[in-house]
This record gives C-alpha cells, structure tokens and sequence, in this order.
C-alpha cells in the first residue's frame, strides 16, 4: 500500500488512494486510524486488497497492563469506526448501481464477448461503452454493485461496491438443481445445457458464501452443486471444496482449464 502524503494523529478513519490498482485513481480504497494518546496505535488497511494491519509505536518498553487495556480500547474503536465507514460507502455505491442498473438496455446476442463464449445475454446488460453489465445482489435480493465485462474478457467491479457475499441467478429458478458458478460465462453455459438456474458467485473465494446463502435459503434437502473452473493454482477446486464440506454441496469440477460453451458442447460434459 502506499501511504497517503499527510497522515493526521487525530483518532478518526480517513480514507486515501491506496494505489492498489497500480495507477493514481479516484477510488479511495485505503484507510486508517491513528490514536495519539498514551501509546500512539492504530489500525491501517485497504478494502480492494483486502488487507489490515495494526501497529503500535515501539517507546522502548515493554507496555503496562493499563496501557495494553488502553490500547486494545482504541484499536477496537478503530474496527467500529472502519465498519462504518464501509457500510456507508457501500451503501453510496448500491444507490448509484442501482440507477445505473435501471438505465441500461439489454445487451446483443452479438456482444463479442457473448460470441466468443458461446452464450446468450441470459439478462445481462450493455453500458453505453459497450462493456457487458451483471447485477450483483446480496442474500436479501439487494442491488449492491455491478460486474462489468469487455469484449476481450476483461473484469471491473464498480469501484468500492460489496462483493462478499454477492450473487445473481441465471435462468429460471423453478425450485429443482440449483448451480453456482464462479463467472457468467460458466453459469451462462450451465443453465442453456441443463435448463437449470444457476448463480453466479463472481470469484473463486465467494463460493462457500454463496453455497452458504442458498443452503439457507432452500433447506437441508435441496440440491445445490457448484460447478469448480480448472483455473491456475486450483484455486476454484479448493474453495468449492470448502463448500462442500461446511454446506453439504455437489462438487462438478471443470476437467479444462479456461473451458467456454463450446469446449462444453464439443466434449459432451455432464453436469448432472
């Protein structure tokens, strides 16, 4: 992370330019806490890279038992004060992707990224650039944030949106199988060979909560299956096992690396 240029020792969380995406931007994603009395201690972060530190000054000693009570005090009141000021912020970011959301046309069978996966839009949108837009809910059905596709495949989430946690179901839920499916492309292509829905859990380590979510939502007796993409690193393996073992799901494993609509429809897979 990079530290902002000016930092203030005043007990408050002030957000700045992490610098996370790896150019100055506009999306204040990095922030911190910083308490100057007694013992100066704080807490500093950044929502998109997902990290979180906390540090204390070294005075030379060891701290006393009042000052480490004092300590853990503040630090404590740094995670309400960072809590906080996430909530609000997503909060602003629900609101205008909801607006958003409500402005965009369907998108064309012809979106090159649809052409090349080898799907159908299934709901998907087309901001006024071109790029694909996907709705993202939370477990109540809330509009939190959205997903933005181009045409040569690459991903943007709008900036400081909630992703934990966050879903959207392709096809029609008719109370039968219900799949879930790290991105669009995969879900898209489960629900036009099955005939079943299927959510989308947006990334690899969102699939337990999501399974989480559904197993809720549908009971102990439902049938839920998460269909785990052969990425680099068995990352989608690991976490759709992960599901598995907390929530009692199926786990369909994708036997090619990368695997579209057509590799599907080609080497005659079963989902089943």
């Amino acid at each position: 992370i990079r530290p902002p240029a000016n930092i203030q020792l005043d007990g408050k969380l002030h957000r700045f330019d992490s610098y996370t995406k790896g150019k100055p931007g506009h999306e204040k994603s990095g922030w911190y806490c910083v308490f100057p009395d007694g013992v100066p201690a704080g807490r500093f972060g950044c929502w998109r890279a997902a990290i979180e530190q906390t540090f204390r000054a070294d005075i030379g000693r060891e701290l006393t038992i009042p000052e480490r009570m004092a300590e853990a005090k503040r630090l404590a009141e740094a995670v309400k004060a960072r809590d906080a000021a996430k909530a609000k912020m997503q909060e602003a970011v629900a609101d205008v992707a909801e607006t958003i959301w409500a402005s965009l046309a369907g998108a064309p069978d012809w979106h090159p990224y649809l052409v090349r996966k080898g799907v159908s839009p299934n709901g998907a949108r087309v901001t006024g650039d071109g790029r694909l837009a996907l709705p993202m809910y939370d477990p109540a059905g809330h509009l939190v944030s959205l997903q933005y596709i181009d045409g040569d495949g690459g991903k943007l989430y709008h900036a400081s949106g909630r992703a934990t946690e966050a879903q959207w179901i392709v096809g029609d839920d008719n109370g039968g199988t219900i799949y879930i499916a790290e991105g669009f492309a995969t879900a898209a292509t489960i629900t036009e060979e099955t005939g079943q829905a299927c959510a989308i859990a947006y990334s690899a380590s969102n699939l337990p909560a999501v399974a989480k979510a559904l197993r809720e939502k549908r009971g102990s007796l439902a049938d839920i299956v998460v269909v785990a993409d052969h990425d680099q690193g068995g990352i989608g393996f690991k976490y759709a096992d992960q599901a598995a073992a907390k929530f009692g799901v199926r786990v369909v494993r994708v036997p090619i690396m990368g695997m579209d609509a057509n590799d599907y429809r080609a080497g005659g897979h079963d989902l089943m």
